[in-house]
């Protein structure tokens, strides 16, 4: 097991559905019962040409949380706020269940989660070079042979669904060009299954799998290259 902290800095969600008209008028009745409910609550509504987004103003650069419903989907994006796993799975599992019901959506046909999170290496002190130098086969010696210095690097990995129940998982690690000491991963945790209208209580069960897959085996893979 690794022994990093991590800083998660951002989650995500879309959850699709078949195909419907985005009706303005019903989606407001859904911002306004969110509305009611201070931890689920969006301060703005925006129809726009893909749909309607509603969205809380940013405290700080670069922050975002918002909800867009989409002709197939509903989008959730939480980022550079002070949200737990716990918060964006009870948003977005209430969140839906009030849409699919006043929208008259009967079921989920697929949904995929992501999830961001910063560690700091323990015995490199910039993370572009223990992705280059740990990371990468060949390390510096290898990428010397571009002839052009190195601004960033990465590795990325997928692990294909072998089961139903099981989802399709994309990983991506990289120098976080903000910050050089920070290492940057993300995990993106895709379904392809259904869940009816009844039973979306479940949609937390697949994020909180791409969470832990990120600060379970994700960390551990990086841990295995941090030493001494």
């Amino acid at each position: 097991m690794s022994s990093y902290e991590p800083r998660t800095i951002a989650f995500g969600a879309e959850v699709l559905h078949a195909p419907i008209p985005i009706r303005p008028d019903a989606v407001q009745r859904v911002h306004n019962e969110l509305f009611q409910r201070p931890e689920l609550a969006y301060q703005n509504f925006q129809v726009a040409a893909d749909g309607v987004h509603l969205t809380n103003p940013a405290i700080t650069p670069g922050q975002i949380s918002s909800a867009s419903f989409l002709p197939d989907r509903v989008v959730f994006r939480e980022e550079l706020r002070s949200t737990t796993i716990e918060d964006f799975a009870a948003r977005v599992v209430n969140a839906v269940g009030i849409a699919y019901q006043t929208l008259s959506i009967p079921q989920t046909v697929g949904r995929q989660f992501w999830a961001r999170t910063l560690v700091a290496p323990q015995h490199v002190k910039d993370s572009r070079t223990f992705v280059a130098e740990r990371l990468l086969a060949g390390g510096g010696e290898a990428l010397a042979g571009f002839g052009r210095p190195l601004h960033s690097v990465g590795l990325r990995m997928s692990f294909p669904s072998t089961e139903p129940q099981q989802p399709a998982l994309n990983l991506r690690i990289e120098p976080w060009v903000q910050e050089p000491r920070s290492l940057w991963l993300e995990l993106v945790g895709q379904y392809g299954t259904q869940i009816p209208r009844e039973q979306l209580p479940e949609l937390s069960n697949g994020l909180y799998a791409t969470y832990r897959f990120l600060t379970g085996p994700a960390l551990d893979y990086v841990a295995r290259f941090d030493v001494p």
